[in-house]
């Protein structure tokens, strides 16, 4: 199977019919066996004779070991293994008749093998077929030995694939289409090379983290494996140590100035290592970028559990770009939080990225002050907690004429959006008004910013389909700077449906698609969980949260994983929301610029701390967020509100808590935040329903097209009714919307409804429904309170006693277990469910599975 080399092809065949001989270059897995193999396959059916020869690494040393292999003496030979006798056996097989000589790994044949060959090449003219390496030393011999003359032969290069041809590649070796999302994240991190796109597959297959779903393989999880640290190494091994630390001292920088790069690495080593096709000098305006080729070699090295050479090499950057004894800004840790042990090596990781990113992004700003440097500088800045000053010192450097126009736009829009989180929102779209006028067809990045410092400060503009217009011939920037902003207004405003097809358009438009920023992608996730597919979303937005830490990327990460912890707290799966907070906690300082996705964070890890008694950490994550600058923001959990009506509700006071929620509601309506301002009315009338409020959200909820709200809605109305009929029919849209917890509230709530009217048949039926449905689920613990009280605690023996309920022991057991009688295990049971207001001895069971808190 050969992809994308039919060209190629036909000039190797033209090549050899014509007496020529050929040699065929490339990386490691590039695919030049597979090459070499159409060759044949072509040839033989041209009624051609094929002799082939393999060198082997291990047998370069004995002479005639590769003859040897492929037949040429045989063992009954009775003649003694001479140079002439191989040579003769050679001749033998192709004297007289149209044949071809092919030798794979050229690089690892043995001396006297190749002498033989050339010597019949010379004799007898037969054309010589070999593969080697791509970046080695031109050479006469494959140990590189001096020789007199030297035959000629064609050159064909096997460079990395298209993205077409590589998606053809891959579905052909595994049998089926890869979901095209996947399929660009194997391209990225392959870089095209074939046979490491093949091993990624293979690998993320079987560990489970690629996955058939509707017949497309669908990456679940980051790509990266333990399992293919053969192949990369594999990749980098004939590499020196000056060159290996060279490659990696590269990866650590990140993308980075040749100038600034050099300091680093010595101009031989960069040659060497661009011959052997393991950097790439990308143009960038009128800078040359120096960059890791293929990205799997970065990830590597960030995977490498080998501290001390880090710390080895982070300190040798920091000594030749001048830094050595100075304080540079590092991460700290925000809310006093801490990531889990699992993830703590992660963390350590990319605070130290974030300490070089600072670095090498100063040292180009100071050698080069120009807009793109200015960018990146301050970018990093950001992420490392600067000082607000040492911010606005660059962002206030006056020299941005002598940047390239994109650079320079780029630089206004940060300046743009950092004066907007100071509190300066009309200053900041004048300025962008300003800047506007004079970035000719690049004008359309500046409106789009204009939109979503909007959006993100104030509300909605009526106007923004005018503004937002996507014109085809506008320059990639542009048309991506477009389709971000109408996202997160679509998204903001609740069509679900429009921000998914924009979405789409968006992919499909490639070349805008490569400057997609993360956030975007995130809000792909949002748009899934308003149109009711949950745990597509979850699945989507986790799988962000895996990739984007593969790449370092804690900003994206954050995005996907503010996401992700809506659709965790929706499905009433508390469990892993506090683990996930704290590793995007801890990760480091949050740009001013994100406060949203920071507050939005916050606001969910208060909910949680609080719905499971930890009050003091609800109301630490509740302070952190009311020293974020800028007003609550209009995506679901950018309001405080959620979390002060929880804790409020915890205290009983659920009367005030209704009224902050419903306020909240309005006020985020009225800004165009209308996914989040139904949620908020939604939820104020859970716990408060007014026959007001249940009627206004029913006027709005008809001009938004989304089954996870509809689906609320109907739960809440059955709810305020207490119609248990009403309440058992709402729970089909709830699970199908994967609202496991309130599926669960509600036939909790139909069997208290059925028992208030004597129907107690009918009540026992639905805890049964009740007990199956949560033994069906793939977790046993969920959220079913929400906003009720939960500051009523069982005692320490109680909660002993109803654990060893919900663990199915007999009230027996449990005495004998506890040293108690089985009167008074049966006396705590009573307590237990008259506290609980529960009906019976399973009810308790269920209580205490679904509430972690216990």
């Amino acid at each position: 199977m050969v992809v994308g080399r039919e060209r190629d092809l036909a000039i190797a065949m033209s090549v050899i019919q014509d007496g020529g001989s050929l040699d065929v270059v490339g990386s490691r897995g590039s695919g030049r066996t597979t090459f070499l193999e159409a060759v044949c396959l072509r040839l033989q059916n041209a009624g051609w004779v094929i002799v082939r020869l393999r060198g082997v690494a291990s047998l370069r040393q004995h002479p005639l070991a590769a003859m040897q292999l492929a037949g040429m003496v045989r063992v009954n030979d009775s003649r003694p293994l001479t140079i002439q006798s191989t040579a003769e056996a050679l001749e033998a097989q192709i004297r007289d008749k149209k044949a071809v000589i092919v030798i794979d790994d050229w690089d690892d044949l043995d001396e006297a093998s190749w002498g033989i060959v050339e010597g019949t090449r010379r004799s007898l003219g037969a054309p010589v077929v070999i593969s080697r390496l791509q970046g080695r030393q031109a050479r006469h011999t494959p140990s590189g030995l001096d020789a007199s003359t030297l035959e000629p032969a064609f050159v064909i290069d096997i460079t990395p694939l298209r993205f077409d041809e590589l998606e053809s590649a891959v579905e052909t070796v595994f049998e089926a289409p890869v979901e095209i999302s996947t399929m660009r994240r194997i391209y990225s991190k392959s870089g095209g090379i074939v046979g490491l796109a093949t091993s990624v597959v293979a690998a993320a297959i079987r560990e489970g983290r690629i996955r058939k779903t509707d017949g497309a393989w669908t990456a679940t999880r980051d790509l990266w494996s333990a399992g293919l640290r053969g192949v990369v190494e594999a990749h980098i091994e004939n590499l020196d140590e000056d060159a290996l630390d060279a490659l990696e001292v590269i990866a650590l920088v990140g993308d980075a100035d040749i100038d600034t790069v050099r300091k680093l690495v010595a101009w031989p080593t960069l040659e060497l290592l661009e011959q052997r096709a393991m950097i790439r000098m990308v143009a960038s305006g009128n800078r040359h970028l120096v960059t890791v080729v293929p990205p799997l070699l970065v990830e590597f090295f960030r995977n490498e559990p080998l501290a001390a050479r880090r710390m080895r090499l982070q300190a040798l950057i920091s000594e030749r770009l001048g830094a050595e004894g100075e304080r540079v800004s590092g991460p700290s840790l925000s809310s006093g939080v801490f990531a889990p042990d699992t993830d703590a090596a992660l963390v350590r990781l990319i605070h130290e990225r974030t300490r070089t990113r600072q670095l090498v992004t100063r040292a180009e700003w100071e050698a080069r002050p120009e807009p793109h440097t200015a960018y990146e500088y301050v970018t990093a800045l950001m992420n490392a907690g600067a000082p607000d000053s040492a911010i606005s010192a660059v962002l206030d450097w006056p020299g941005e004429s002598a940047g390239d126009p994109l650079s320079t736009v780029r630089l206004a829009i940060l300046r743009a959006r950092w004066t907007a989180s100071v509190g300066d929102v009309d200053g900041a779209l004048r300025d962008l008004e300003t800047a506007r006028t004079t970035a000719g067809p690049l004008a359309g990045m500046l409106a789009a910013a204009a939109v979503t410092v909007e959006c993100e400060h104030k509300g909605v503009p009526e106007d923004f389909a005018a503004r937002l217009e996507v014109d085809d011939l506008a320059p990639e920037p542009v048309r991506a700077a477009l389709w971000d902003a109408q996202i997160l207004v679509l998204a903001t405003l609740g069509r679900f449906v429009d921000a998914s097809r924009v979405f789409a358009q968006y992919e499909a438009d490639e070349r805008a698609a490569a400057h997609m920023p993360g956030s975007v992608r995130a809000l792909n996730g949002l748009a899934l969980l308003g149109a009711g597919r949950l745990e597509d979303a979850l699945t989507w937005s986790m799988r962000g949260v895996d990739e984007s830490f593969g790449l370092l990327d804690v900003d994206t990460a954050r995005a996907h994983g503010a996401v992700g912890v809506a659709c965790m707290i929706m499905s009433g799966d508390n469990g892993p929301v506090e683990d996930l907070v704290a590793t995007l906690v801890a990760a480091g300082p949050f740009p001013r610029i994100s406060a949203g996705y920071h507050r939005m964070l916050l606001t969910m890890a208060a909910v949680v701390a609080v719905r499971r008694g930890n009050i003091a950490l609800g109301e630490r994550y509740m302070a952190e967020m009311a020293s974020l600058p800028g007003a609550n923001g209009l995506l679901p959990g950018q309001s405080v509100s959620w979390a002060n009506a929880q804790l409020l509700a915890s205290d009983g006071d659920t009367r005030t808590a209704a009224t902050v929620l419903w306020e909240a509601g309005e006020d985020l309506w009225a800004r165009g935040g209308r996914m989040s301002g139904i949620l908020s009315m939604l939820n104020a009338c859970e716990v408060t329903p007014e026959a007001h409020w249940l009627e206004a959200v029913r006027s709005r909820i008809t001009k938004m097209d989304s089954p996870l709200l509809s689906a609320h809605y109907t739960f809440v109305v059955a709810a305020a009714a207490q119609d248990g009929p009403a309440l058992e029919a709402a729970v089909d849209g709830l699970v199908a919307t994967g609202r496991m917890g309130m599926a669960l509230a509600a036939l909790r709530r139909a069997a208290q409804a059925y028992r208030s009217t004597g129907d107690d048949a009918r009540a026992r039926d639905v805890d049964a429904r009740a007990s199956e449905y949560l033994e069906s689920l793939p977790l046993r613990s969920v959220d079913v309170d929400r906003f009720a009280a939960t500051t009523v605690r069982l005692s320490d023996r109680e909660v002993e006693i109803a654990r060893l309920v919900a663990e199915g022991m007999s009230n027996p057991a449990i005495a004998s277990q506890l040293v108690l009688s089985v009167r008074t295990v049966e006396s705590h049971m009573h307590r237990i469910m008259r506290k609980l207001d529960l009906p019976n001895r399973q009810s308790v069971g269920d209580y205490i599975l679904s509430h972690q808190g216990m």
